[in-house]
């Protein structure tokens, strides 16, 4: 479904000018990137319902061709309703990069693997001691960012594919969605 907003920033991202001088071939980046999460937990048996959060952070990576690389050191708020899990997650990222609107402006679809460490829990004492202190996902997703000389800004929206239980005692994981923004530099020039 499109919003009349969605559609217009979209429109407003490719439509300006401008070389992919912060993109090219073997370019290294860094980024600050941000947003909205929102997740719940497969199989919970307190709520299924999701709860909305917060994730921030730093990304770095590289340029290959048509593909690139990222490594991510985020804040991420996952879990449901009545029970919070806050993590530090580290995400390593590859995929396919397509430049689109004469260059101005690139199309990324990736996937990866991550690792998160619970930080802290709210809810229910006995519940929280039963979280996971680490967990795995194959996050997957895409981006597209507009390029200004040798800066850069854009729109990401990711999925983490659960590989590991958030909770020990039942099979429960996190299933977060992240929606967020990013504004970077090419490093080294």
């Amino acid at each position: 479904m499109r919003t009349p907003a969605a559609t217009l920033a979209l429109a407003a991202l490719l439509a300006l000018p401008a070389p992919a001088a912060a993109q090219g071939y073997g370019q290294r980046f860094g980024a600050i990137i941000g947003g909205a999460t929102l997740s719940d937990i497969s199989d919970y048996y307190n709520s299924t319902d999701s709860r909305w959060g917060f994730t921030g952070g730093l990304m770095v990576g590289m340029n290959h061709g048509r593909t690139a690389t990222s490594l991510e050191a985020l804040y991420v708020q996952k879990g449901a309703e009545d029970l919070g899990i806050d993590y530090i997650e580290i995400p390593f990222t590859f995929g396919a990069a397509v430049p689109i609107s004469q260059g101005a402006a690139r199309f990324r679809f990736y996937g990866g693997v991550a690792v998160a460490f619970k930080v802290s829990c709210d809810g229910n004492d006995v519940i929280c001691d039963d979280v996971n202190g680490t967990e795995f996902s194959l996050p997957f997703g895409m981006q597209i960012a507009r390029v200004a000389g040798d800066k850069f800004f854009g729109l990401d929206i990711r999925y983490g594919l659960p590989l590991s239980d958030a909770l020990d005692s039942i099979d429960a994981a996190n299933r977060p969605w992240y929606f967020r923004l990013f504004f970077g530099k090419a490093l080294g020039t």
